[in-house]
């Protein structure tokens, strides 16, 4: 019976030091898991990519639709000065402002230019209606609209994914325990950030774009007596003006050509001349040598 006991305390006693020492091992392993974990964690490739799971935490829902609207008019005018600086005024009234004014003078005497100009998006619309009632008329008008909703926020869920690594980055590089570490980390900080800043202008330019809307006008200045300004009344100074600078260029042109006429034809012209006077200057000899004999 003494042995039966003491088998049994042997069993039993081996069995506890065979659960104690599971429960290191499992200790153990889950020791070098963590150590790993955190190894892993330090590793910046690793970090970087972190972009996906905070892409997939992000929402692709935007609360309005963003919208570059863009639209492009020409207009015929009486007075091209007159008409461009209506529409610059305009511009600065709604909080608009223009970014690009040229024009020229053609062959006519009469002027035509451009004028770009932004207005904020809420006038868009308004603004060219406005146009529409000045004493102008729209030849030409085109209005359209580019959706970058889906590439706003795609480019807004990259950016917050990018300045978490940033951060995260910035953390390995105050524990970095050797300089070889040191300079990975700072070479993988360096492509992040610059990868921020492309980002973050591409950002801003498509607010500015979307708050901002583009107008393009070409204005051309007509004649006087175009079929543009049918059934307006010309005053008198306009057309006795018209009538003089058409009669200096008709004479001119009566006299250019008759020169061009003369100097043209002059080795024709000239030796017939010579030839027409000696024919002449013989029979009034032989008629007046005719007259002496009947005298």
């Amino acid at each position: 019976m003494e042995k039966i006991k003491g088998f049994l305390g042997i069993v039993f006693l081996v069995l506890v030091i065979s659960a104690c020492s599971s429960q290191e091992e499992v200790n153990e392993l889950a020791v070098s898991d963590q150590v790993f974990e955190e190894a892993e964690v330090a590793t910046p490739s690793k970090s970087i990519d972190m972009d996906r799971e905070i892409l997939n935490q992000v929402s692709t829902k935007a609360e309005e639709r963003m919208v570059i609207y863009q639209g492009y008019l020409t207009l015929e005018v009486k007075d091209f000065y007159l008409a461009r600086d209506k529409i610059q005024e305009r511009t600065g009234q709604v909080g608009g402002y223009v970014v690009e004014s040229h024009h020229h003078e053609g062959a006519d005497g009469k002027l035509f230019g451009t004028v770009v100009l932004r207005v904020p998006k809420q006038d868009f619309e308004p603004f060219i209606e406005y146009i529409g009632t000045t004493d102008v008329k729209i030849v030409e008008q085109s209005t359209h609209g580019n959706d970058v909703t889906e590439e706003y926020v795609d480019l807004e869920s990259r950016l917050k994914a990018k300045r978490v690594v940033e951060e995260r980055l910035l953390g390995f590089m105050e524990q970095a325990d050797n300089t070889e570490n040191l300079l990975k980390i700072s070479n993988d900080l360096a492509k992040v950030q610059e990868e921020i800043e492309h980002m973050t202008g591409r950002k801003q330019f498509l607010e500015n774009q979307v708050e901002l809307s583009t107008i393009t006008i070409t204005i051309n200045e007509v004649s006087i007596g175009t079929s543009s300004i049918q059934g307006d009344e010309l005053n008198t100074w306009d057309r006795s003006k018209k009538l003089f600078i058409d009669t200096i260029n008709v004479a001119l042109l009566a006299s250019s050509t008759i020169v061009v006429f003369l100097i043209g034809l002059s080795p024709v012209f000239v030796p017939s001349m010579i030839l027409i006077l000696i024919i002449i200057t013989y029979y009034k000899r032989k008629r007046k040598k005719y007259d002496q004999t009947l005298d």
